[in-house]
């Protein structure tokens, strides 16, 4: 027999938000499927949700539902913090301890790599968001961030592989971020908004224009030209190499570039940049069959 939801609720109950401190006999929907946290693991509920690996063994389906019920857990958010975070907004990139908000429910950027590849609302969005509860209100708007006065326009775009040092500054869109403190040594292996490169990248503030470049990029000195042009069309393995605007890229996770371009929001995932090139590969003889 198909599972059937408690017809004494009338309705469904609040859908399942990271990060509640869930306990055992509270219910959850997920769209219109309801689950009950209780068992033997029930312990789990408030770190796993219902669809995550390892939330099985706390949440059982029990049904499905329609309409709406009152919460059967209170998440709470931090009250230090007087209102909501700002709204999300999918045109920024977002760094780690980064807050937003969306329908009144605050969250929290915990790992930059996917949180400018996903919204906190998104299939994906756990992976680099955590729920902070529901807010009210909003946050008095803090200063806008301001770029060094002297210097005319942005630095160049960051590209991944480039040896920057400390001192060196770089952008992402219009947000500049410098290479410094401690962990300097970082800003060669990892970007600004990668993980592991919080340690090393600091956000300074927002820029328009263009300056130049604070540390020059090569291309492997082996290489004579440009790989060929990239082709969203094609399906690219590990160690493929393409061009973009004269800068070269390798593929380093086949399974993300298929999903992304070298230059997509997501583009770090699997892309890894060689540097500038110019000019293209010679192109290799024919091969010819012995006679």
């Amino acid at each position: 027999a198909s599972p059937t939801f408690d017809a004494n609720t009338p309705g469904c109950p609040d859908e399942y938000i990271p990060g509640t401190p869930y306990e055992e006999g509270d219910r959850v929907a997920i769209g219109s499927i309801v689950y009950s946290c209780e068992g033997d693991f029930a312990i789990k509920c408030k770190h796993f949700g219902p669809q995550e690996f390892g939330g099985s063994e706390a949440w059982t389906k029990v049904g499905a539902c329609t309409g709406t019920v009152g919460p059967t857990a209170s998440p709470t958010f931090d009250p230090n913090t007087p209102g909501c975070p700002p709204p999300y907004d999918e045109t920024l990139a977002y760094d780690e301890n980064d807050k937003v908000s969306i329908d009144n429910v605050a969250y929290q950027c915990t790992q930059s790599a996917y949180c400018i590849v996903f919204g906190p609302t998104d299939a994906g969005g756990i992976l680099g968001w955590k729920s902070l509860g529901p807010c009210f209100g909003s946050l008095a708007p803090t200063a806008s961030p301001t770029f060094d006065a002297n210097t005319p326009g942005c630095p160049d775009e960051y590209i991944p592989g480039t040896p920057y040092e400390e001192g060196d500054r770089v952008a992402i869109g219009s947000i500049v971020y410098s290479c410094e403190g401690d962990f300097a040594i970082k800003c060669k292996h990892f970007g600004p908004q990668e993980f592991g490169g919080s340690e090393a990248w600091t956000k300074v503030g927002a820029c328009t224009g263009t300056v130049g470049p604070t540390a020059s990029p090569t291309f492997d000195p082996n290489t004579p030209g440009c790989p060929p042009p990239y082709d969203e069309t094609l399906a690219y393995d590990e160690n493929d190499k393409v061009s973009i605007d004269n800068v070269a890229y390798q593929c380093t996770q086949s399974a993300y570039c298929i999903v992304f371009g070298p230059t997509d929001a997501g583009g770090i995932l699997g892309w890894k940049s060689l540097g500038p090139c110019f000019g293209s590969l010679a192109p290799t003889a024919s091969p010819t069959f012995d006679a």
